[in-house]
């Protein structure tokens, strides 16, 4: 079975990631184990023959000390975001089949990030996650559950919305049942 051709994005990634691992002296192996993810899964992403999922670049970002946007798209000119372009869109985590679009890659904007979120039935759930900042959560369409750890979930439908702190553990699922697709909006505030 051959393996698919790395695409430019992926390709792209990976040079990022590479660069700043080297830039900061990290090896690979210290970088695996700051980040809990597998030395040859790192070695794939640097060669571009995987993406990281978001959780992922969260978690190099961490380990290299870095914000999670400098491993996505690279920004326009100075002070000027087009979000005409074709956004990048990337996995959620590498657990499901999720899928979000990079509206504002954390790095281009030091005060926040955003993300349009496409949850489908039958994709799996979400792992959880948690950050530094704050989360505004706005659904487009459809209905889904807020979870926050220590929390009571909360069902969110197309217009309302919700805010929580980043660094709780939390995940987004379809509401129960989740025979119908759902979309929201997500804004993380930096610290």
């Amino acid at each position: 079975m051959s393996r698919p051709e790395p695409t430019p994005e992926a390709i792209e990634v990976g040079r990022a990631i590479r660069e700043c691992r080297t830039a900061r002296r990290v090896s690979m192996a210290v970088l695996a184990g700051r980040s809990g993810l597998s030395q040859p899964f790192l070695s794939q992403l640097e060669r571009g023959l995987a993406t990281p999922s978001l959780s992922s670049i969260y978690r190099i970002a961490e380990a290299l000390d870095v914000a999670p946007g400098t491993f996505l798209r690279p920004p326009g000119r100075p002070g000027v975001v087009s979000h005409e372009s074709d956004p990048q869109v990337i996995r959620v985590s590498e657990a499901a089949g999720q899928v979000a679009r990079v509206l504002i890659p954390g790095g281009r904007s030091a005060l926040m990030e955003a993300y349009e979120h496409h949850f489908e039935p039958g994709q799996g759930e979400r792992g959880w996650f948690e950050h530094p900042g704050e989360d505004f959560l706005y659904v487009l369409e459809g209905s889904v559950v807020l979870e926050v750890r220590g929390e009571e979930p909360l069902l969110l439908t197309a217009g309302q919305s919700a805010h929580h702190r980043g660094d709780l553990p939390h995940r987004c699922v379809l509401a129960e049942g989740g025979a119908a697709a759902a979309r929201t909006l997500l804004v993380i505030a930096s610290p």
